[in-house]
């Protein structure tokens, strides 16, 4: 099953806008236009799912903490998962819609926990 082309660049997009990253990117676009290559040269299916992945994370590693911002670290423990879960679609332990499903929980999970962290910061602030 081909997915649309228009689906493809819209999950590149809300991957880098719910990371914080590449509008971070000093206003180049350079980490986004790598990671929208990865979504157009691999496709999320058996087969291709963890070099998708791979890529992904090669990209936000190569432009590392500056092009993504505060959350650099969040999304590196994401893509890191991401790659597992690509790994169970290739090795067909996943059907690709249940990889998605499971990328789905993951992202949220880490974003609700770094959240939760970062109100809990705020409300404890440091004493020197």
């Amino acid at each position: 099953m081909r997915v649309p082309l228009w689906t493809q660049c819209l999950a590149a997009v809300s991957v880098c806008l719910l990371a914080s990253g590449c509008v971070d990117d000093h206003g180049r676009g350079d980490m986004h236009a790598a990671v929208s290559e990865c979504f157009f040269k691999y496709p999320f299916a058996k087969g291709t799912a963890y070099q998708r992945f791979n890529c992904i994370y090669q990209a936000h590693a190569h432009y590392g903490p500056e092009a993504m911002g505060a959350q650099y670290s969040l999304r590196l423990q994401v893509d890191l998962a991401s790659l597992k879960v690509g790994q169970d679609v290739d090795s067909g332990t996943l059907t690709p819609e249940e990889g998605k499903t499971t990328l789905r929980w993951v992202t949220d999970k880490a974003y609700a926990q770094a959240s939760q962290l970062q109100a809990w910061l705020a409300a404890h602030p440091q004493r020197n």
